[in-house]
């Protein structure tokens, strides 16, 4: 298991900016600019083998989510772990601080039992270890608003069972310390492999990152899975939270997309083989293969380093006989569902905008002659 250094970090910031209040927690030209709106939807995804239009929300079922407890020491050599302090971390409003002493989580509304929890006691309960990857929806083409981490915490299934939802029930708000809320569809919170976690990485939750704790469904952007949780309520009506009243999707379902770590944009390359490397992630979703696209040429398969689970990041390799000259690289990946990467990137920010990008993330470079 290898921890993304900072310099390897950087190299995932290739277009790195603030959208839907989330920032890179890394020293940047850029990260202090003020967010940007622009009102461009991503494309419809389509299979590319077909004209049939697939739905952008592909509805988790029980088994949607194929991940599984791992085993660390299992991990293939290689997949990369971001260090907590390079995590990107939302800025809706500022970090609670939250006491421990009179923190309850709260799970109520439309259930049988109502439950108010102590930390203590949500730790007492059976734990899970688990690495997920969690990804902002204002990541833009290319940028670092994403990490792989090591999370710890209970399986929300372990309340669920006693609590007992209502069949009227349609879905589950969100309430945070920080004051922010937001809702999902039933389907989202009820998936098996939902967590309420309370470690990362090995420590407890810092406290821009949640402490003392965080939901994580499968399939979702950061949006939906909130911090400093403190309230859980099962309800039968439509709500829209914060993001979602700026025009940020409600359902903010994680889309196909992947992101050229190295080289960066504009580097100088020598006039030999180029090693290219990236990322590329779905959600709950596994990805079939990644291409690689030298200029206006073929598009050519990558080398891909995965895990048995679908909710990790894929990792790719492609070696390129690099050419003297100056060259467009672009990548595209492709998930279990059919869904290809097809539209080229236009904006920074603006692509992400309302319900995160697909768009495809291309550099430039320049190849250097041997003399």
């Amino acid at each position: 298991m290898k921890h993304l250094s900072r310099r390897s970090f950087l190299k995932v910031a290739g277009a790195l900016a603030l959208s839907a209040g989330c920032k890179a927690q890394v020293t940047s030209p850029t990260a202090t600019a003020k967010p940007t709106v622009v009102t461009s939807v991503p494309a419809t995804q389509v299979n590319p083998t077909s004209t049939a239009p697939i739905k952008p929300t592909h509805v988790p079922t029980a088994t949607a989510s194929k991940a599984i407890a791992v085993d660390l020491a299992s991990l293939p050599p290689g997949i990369q772990i971001t260090p907590t302090s390079e995590l990107y971390r939302q800025s809706y409003s500022t970090t609670p601080a939250v006491d421990t002493a009179s923190w309850r989580l709260v799970i109520d509304g439309l259930v049988e039992n109502p439950i108010s929890l102590t930390l203590d006691e949500i730790k007492a309960m059976p734990a899970v270890e688990e690495v997920r990857t969690l990804e902002c929806i204002g990541n833009p083409v290319g940028g670092a608003l994403i990490g792989t981490v090591v999370w710890k915490g209970i399986y929300l299934r372990t309340l669920l069972k006693d609590i007992k939802v209502n069949l009227a029930a349609l879905r589950a708000k969100f309430e945070a310390a920080d004051e922010y809320s937001t809702a999902v569809d039933l389907e989202w919170i009820l998936q098996p492999n939902t967590l309420l976690i309370y470690e990362m990485n090995g420590e407890p939750l810092t406290p821009d990152h949640g402490y003392p704790l965080r939901i994580l469904m499968p399939g979702l952007y950061g949006q939906k899975n909130p911090k400093w949780l403190t309230h859980i309520e099962f309800i039968d009506t439509d709500y829209q939270g914060y993001w979602e009243k700026q025009g940020w999707s409600d359902v903010a379902e994680v889309m196909t997309n992947s992101i050229i770590t190295e080289p960066l944009s504009l580097a100088q390359l020598p006039h030999q083989t180029a090693p290219i490397l990236g990322l590329a992630f779905a959600g709950n979703r596994k990805i079939a293969w990644v291409d690689v696209q030298i200029d206006d040429g073929d598009w050519l398969p990558a080398k891909l380093l995965q895990t048995d689970s679908n909710l990790i990041w894929t990792q790719w390799t492609f070696n390129w006989e690099a050419v003297v000259g100056k060259h467009t690289v672009s990548v595209r990946a492709t998930d279990e569902i059919g869904f290809t990467q097809h539209e080229k990137g236009h904006s920074v920010i603006g692509d992400a905008f309302p319900a995160g990008t697909s768009n495809i993330h291309s550099i430039i470079v320049n190849v250097k002659s041997k003399s």
